[in-house]
């Protein structure tokens, strides 16, 4: 599967989000990434790709796993499949490399996933619930704010006369060419917040911080990234790291400012990147893994993921 005909099938398939695309796997493969890839396709008789599974074996203490490409850095973990394309060819080409690891785990795949109906016969699934990822369903017409709660509407334009009043005080995505300062600033502002609890946080690893640095430009020029800044004056005060497809808006991971007394940054970052998706025509805001009660706020909902294993039966 080369590059060109990943992004083929990731526009053929209705269900594709950021985490399936070219620009994000394979620059967590090239930072991230390491063991045996076994990726699995499909394609129909003219040769063309209608369904594919990156994968790799993952020694685990001793148990050879094959799991997706992207795992426990990508929110939903999943397939392409194009519509109508034949799922049992998909696992059958999964399981033809069974010989090579002990147990295929897919994580974080959504209700619907074609992964999740049968498996082939000779195989049983085990099936436990994942991470909830809260979703906000987006108004298909009027205020881009309209989904959410009154509480959270009041507090979004209170956040935003608070700001009018310190003065200087911008929203805005940022555009190709801030895409290095802006993941500067959330690196050293998520750096901060997690060294007031003494922890280095997520974004501390050199690998993950190049990986972003790979995977932000490709997506951007995908059309997939959605990074929202809130400026005063020059200093970045808030970076909200946001993903997009036709069809739903993702927040990432986002970091604060949190000098200034008396204001809520953050809130003005979430509520450009919910209004970014609301004016593109998206359904949905997805909050993605996590629990945290900022997302209810919104007016989020819980939506489940399952965590599936696949091992010989008996």
């Amino acid at each position: 599967m080369n590059r060109q005909e990943h992004w083929s099938l990731w526009r053929r398939d209705p269900r594709a989000t950021p985490f399936q695309s070219p620009a994000w796997l394979e620059a967590w493969w090239t930072h991230l990434g390491g063991g045996e890839r076994l990726d699995a396709a499909v394609r129909d008789p003219a040769g063309d790709l209608v369904a594919a599974l990156p994968l790799f074996v993952w020694h685990d203490a001793g148990v050879r796993r094959l799991v997706p490409v992207g795992a426990g850095h990508s929110d939903y973990c999943d397939a392409l499949v194009v519509p109508g394309a034949p799922v049992d060819r998909l696992w059958s080409a999964i399981l033809a490399t069974a010989d090579r690891w002990d147990e295929l785990l897919l994580p974080d795949l959504r209700a619907d996933s074609p992964l999740l109906g049968p498996v082939p016969g000779g195989w049983q699934a085990h099936d436990t619930e994942a991470e909830i990822c809260p979703v906000l369903t987006l108004p298909g017409a009027g205020s881009p704010l309209a989904a959410l709660t009154g509480t959270q509407r009041r507090k979004v334009v209170h956040d935003r006369h608070r700001a009018g009043r310190l003065g200087g005080v911008t929203e805005a995505l940022a555009t190709p060419a801030e895409i290095g300062p802006a993941l500067d600033a959330l690196f050293a502002l998520h750096a901060a917040r997690w060294a007031r609890e003494g922890q280095p946080g997520v974004l501390a690893d050199p690998r993950i911080q190049a990986f972003h640095r790979s995977a932000a430009p490709a997506l951007a020029e995908a059309g997939l990234l959605r990074m929202s800044l809130v400026r005063r004056e020059a200093a970045i005060m808030a970076v909200l790291y946001g993903l997009a497809d036709p069809r739903a808006g993702y927040s990432y991971i986002n970091a604060v400012d949190m000098s200034v007394p008396g204001q809520s940054f953050g809130t003005l970052a979430f509520a450009c990147l919910i209004e970014t998706a609301a004016a593109a025509g998206a359904a949905e805001f997805h909050f993605l893994r996590g629990e945290e009660p900022y997302k209810y706020r919104w007016g989020a909902e819980p939506r489940r993921t399952v965590r599936r294993t696949v091992r010989r039966a008996g």
